[in-house]
């Protein structure tokens, strides 16, 4: 039997230099990226004190079953006294136990609210 030779050539797509090409242009965008960023131009103003707020502050509250709110240990009867406590907080760790009544917990965070310390964090056990 004699082989039947095809006079069209196999078309296929040689994939090297696709890929060349997209590792240049990936390795460009990487190099300008940090370039194309805008800056503005801004002449800041001067302060008189050189104290910086870097750090958060936070308080601890812990919410027990039976309703009691805790402020770091001590047990809260009166939140107007606690306020002074609570003052140049930023945060906020609630501790509430689960059989919590929700009422508790939203009094809690509607004086951490009225306190201006919005970053609550709930803790959960892993």
């Amino acid at each position: 039997m004699a082989r039947k030779l095809s006079r069209h050539p196999a078309a296929e797509i040689n994939m090297v230099p696709f890929l060349d090409v997209l590792l240049v242009l990936i390795a460009t965008l990487l190099l300008l990226t940090p370039f194309m960023s805008k800056s503005i131009n801004v002449d800041l103003p001067s302060t008189t004190t050189d104290t910086v707020m870097t750090q958060d502050t936070s308080i601890t509250i812990e919410v027990h079953s039976d309703g009691t709110a805790w402020l770091e240990g001590s047990q809260i009867n009166d939140w107007s006294a606690v306020a002074g406590r609570m003052k140049g907080a930023t945060t906020a760790k609630v501790y509430a136990d689960k059989a919590a009544a929700y009422q508790a917990v939203m009094l809690v965070l509607d004086k951490l609210g009225a306190n201006d310390i919005h970053n609550i964090q709930f803790a959960t056990k892993d």
